[in-house]
C-alpha cells in the first residue's frame, strides 16, 4: 500500500476517534479499565521523534522512581491514530500529542482530559528536495506534513501564504503553479518519499529534518522558531480522572 494510502487511512481512523461518538466506545473501555487498576502505573504512550524526549529521559533516568511514582517501559507507537486510541482507551496514560491535537481531542471527542507539560518548542524545520531553495519554488508541488492538527500544518500554511501560494489537498491531478498540495504521511516515511520524488519537501520535527541532510537526499529550508518563535509543539496529556483521584 503506497505511504499516501497509508496516511489516508490512519487520517480517515483519526477523524473518527476525534469526534465524541467516535471515542465513546474507547472511553467506556478506559472507565472499565480505570476502575479494575485503580493504582495503574504510569504508561507513556510514544511515537519514536524528539517530541518524545522529555518522557522518555525522565524514564531512562529513574526520574519517576525518585518521585515515588511506579512507571512502566514506555510503549512505542507508530502513528498518532495509534497514540490517540491507546490514550483514549487507557492502554496509556501518558502521551505527547501535537498540541492543537490535544485541543481537538478534548473539545471534539469531549476526552475529559488536560495539557500539564510542554516537551519543546521552536524544534521543527521545512525539509526540502536540493535543488529547492525557496519557498515560492515550492509552488506546483507536494509537501508532507504529518497530521492536519498540527503545529507544522499552521505554520507550513502561514509561511505558503506569505509567498503567495496557495495550501490545497488533491488526491487527483497536479496542483496549479501557484498551489501547493499538501498530503498527511508519517515522520518516518517522509525522507524515503522525498529521496523517492514522490514529495518535494516536508515539515516535521526532528529526527528526520536532520535524516535527509545526513543521507543526502534534502536540505533544511526554514526553522519553524524562525517563523514563530518557541511556538509548542507536542505537549504532554494526562487523563483527568488521574489528575484528580491520583495528583501524587
Amino acid at each position: 500500500m503506497c505511504l499516501e494510502h497509508m496516511s489516508r487511512r490512519d487520517w480517515l481512523k483519526l477523524s473518527a476517534l476525534l469526534t465524541a461518538g467516535g471515542a465513546a466506545p474507547l472511553l467506556s473501555a478506559f472507565n472499565a479499565r480505570a476502575q479494575s487498576e485503580p493504582d495503574a502505573p504510569v504508561r507513556i504512550g510514544y511515537l519514536p521523534i524528539t517530541d518524545a524526549a522529555p518522557l522518555l529521559v525522565a524514564h531512562n533516568n529513574g526520574l519517576f522512581d525518585k518521585a515515588g511514582v511506579k512507571a512502566e517501559k514506555p510503549t512505542l507507537l507508530r502513528s498518532w491514530a495509534q497514540v490517540i486510541e491507546a490514550f483514549i482507551s487507557g492502554q496509556v496514560n501518558v502521551v505527547h500529542l501535537l498540541s492543537p491535537m490535544t485541543v481537538w481531542a478534548r473539545f471534539g471527542s469531549q476526552v475529559p482530559a488536560k495539557v500539564v507539560a510542554w516537551n519543546h518548542v521552536g524544534g521543527s524545520g521545512l525539509t526540502v528536495a536540493p535543488a529547492i531553495n525557496g519557498v515560492k519554488e515550492l509552488g506546483g508541488k507536494t509537501v508532507a506534513i504529518p497530521f492536519w492538527y498540527s503545529i507544522h500544518n499552521v505554520m507550513l500554511q502561514y509561511l505558503l501564504r506569505e509567498n503567495g501560494l496557495t495550501p490545497v489537498s488533491r488526491k487527483d491531478g497536479a496542483p496549479a503553479a501557484n498551489e501547493i498540495n499538501l498530503v498527511v504521511m508519517a515522520p518516518a516515511d517522509m525522507p524515503p518519499a522525498l529521496a523517492q520524488n514522490r514529495i518535494a519537501g516536508y515539515i516535521v520535527a526532528e529526527p528526520f529534518n536532520a535524516v535527509a541532510e545526513t543521507l543526502g537526499v534534502g536540505k533544511v529550508l526554514r526553522f519553524t522558531g524562525d517563523i514563530w518563535r518557541n511556538h509548542a509543539c507536542c505537549v504532554v496529556f494526562m487523563h483527568e480522572r488521574d489528575l484528580q483521584q491520583r495528583p501524587e
